[in-house]
């Protein structure tokens, strides 16, 4: 688990030096339109359902994290964030995106997930790719790094209360 934290920072830290230096922009790739409408369904029971996220996702689409595929398909998008919308937490992507940029049917970013669960906050860097098909998502690929205030600074981006 060490290996895969460090790469996670490892990557976090590449995808900055990588990404070209923009001012924000609006948010008009593919990725960042679904994690907006993605962040509103968060808080509107019942939106999660395998038709909205056919509306973003090819039906084969898949979710990779930390290197291992947790979701395939539009039915599992649904169910999996059904389950996290239920269990009472509150869960946010920050978009726009800290950087994103398209190249060759694929979408690079480095952003923010913030949350708060049981009247604790916690906070996130993830870095990736999605992959394009038809001009829907086919697969988002993610190395997280849950950030520890007590051993490093927090992301002016995340909740602090």
């Amino acid at each position: 688990m060490r290996k895969l934290t460090v790469l996670a920072c490892a990557a976090v830290a590449a995808f900055g030096l990588i990404a070209p230096a923009q001012a924000e922009k609006p948010a008009t790739d593919a990725l960042s339109k679904m994690f907006i409408w993605w962040n509103q369904a968060f808080k509107t029971p019942g939106a999660y359902t395998p038709e909205n996220f056919a509306r973003h996702f090819t039906p084969d689409a898949t979710l990779v994290l930390e290197g291992r595929t947790v979701i395939n398909g539009v039915d599992q998008w649904a169910t999996h964030f059904q389950k996290i919308q239920a269990s009472g937490s509150d869960v946010e992507i920050v978009v726009p995106f800290k950087e994103v940029f398209e190249k060759d049917g694929l979408i690079y970013n480095y952003h923010v997930i913030r949350s708060r669960r049981d009247g604790q906050v916690g906070c996130a860097l993830a870095a990736g790719h999605a992959v394009l098909r038809g001009g829907k998502i086919a697969s988002i690929v993610l190395v997280r790094h849950t950030l520890d205030p007590a051993k490093e600074p927090l992301d002016p981006q995340c909740w602090t209360k």
